[in-house]
């Protein structure tokens, strides 16, 4: 009986230590967002929705937006309108904004569009 009380205690260690790893791996928006914008939320592909808490339905390929100077609801709307024209260009469907690759990699991009004349911008990131 000692021996099954002992092996249930193991069991709930490891299981709040997996609960605790599970947790932190969970991406905090503040150590990965741009200096001087917004974060602005992540798109689940699969709905089309944009959500600003974390979740496991976002694992995967990604795409997170970023506004300055603009509203989230404005800089989302823009990010699902940029149409790639061909690697490195990306082209704003909106009229007055000069999209430009800022990095690139296997299977990532961040992009930082600009409405000419202003400090008005948007930037996101697309990867998996």
């Amino acid at each position: 009986m000692r021996g099954l009380i002992a092996l249930v205690a193991a069991l709930a260690t490891v299981s709040v230590a997996a609960n605790a790893n599970a947790q932190e791996a969970d991406p905090d928006p503040a150590e990965f967002t741009p200096q001087g914008y917004t974060f602005c939320g992540w798109k689940e592909l699969e709905t089309g929705e944009w959500k600003m808490l974390w979740d496991d339905s976002l694992r995967g390929a990604f795409l997170i937006a970023y506004a300055h100077s603009m509203t989230c609801r404005d800089a989302r709307r823009n990010v699902s309108r940029v149409g790639n024209s061909g690697p490195p260009l990306y082209r704003a469907t909106r009229p007055g904004y000069r999209c430009v690759q800022l990095r690139k990699a296997q299977e990532y991009s961040d992009v930082r569009c600009v409405k000419q004349g202003s400090g008005i911008r948007f930037r996101f990131q697309t990867g998996a």
